[in-house]
């Protein structure tokens, strides 16, 4: 009997894993797609998927197009938000902010400006 429930415990922790993996490479995939620009960032952070709503704010501002990692943490510091905010987290004011900021980088404003432009209108 006891082995039965080893075996049985074993079992799901390894189904467990498997899926654990299998969202994270999703999640990998996702954010590719997104660093190549075949998906919009807009998106993404409508998604409803596991795999999009457990992203972190720092990598998916890593991965927009014209951002980049200081860019993000730039990014972050002005909206006050926190690099590990997951998009799942976002409320609606946060997101259309971060949308804002993301469309006037995409226009050819650079990074440093909208942050500064954030933290005026703050």
């Amino acid at each position: 009997m006891p082995n039965d429930q080893l075996r049985y415990s074993k079992q799901i922790s390894d189904q467990g894993r498997e899926r654990s993996v299998e969202v994270r490479r999703e999640r990998a995939a996702l954010k590719e797609r997104l660093k190549a620009g075949e998906i919009a960032p807009v998106d993404v952070l409508n998604d409803e998927s596991r795999a999009a709503a457990k992203i972190r704010m720092f990598a998916f501002l890593k991965n927009c197009p014209g951002v980049g990692a200081v860019g993000a943490r730039t990014l972050l510091r002005a909206l006050g938000l926190s690099e590990t905010k997951t998009i799942r987290s976002l409320g609606p004011v946060q997101k259309a902010r971060i949308l804002t900021a993301l469309e006037m980088i995409a226009g050819g404003v650079r990074v440093d400006r909208v942050a500064e432009i954030i933290m005026s209108e703050r």
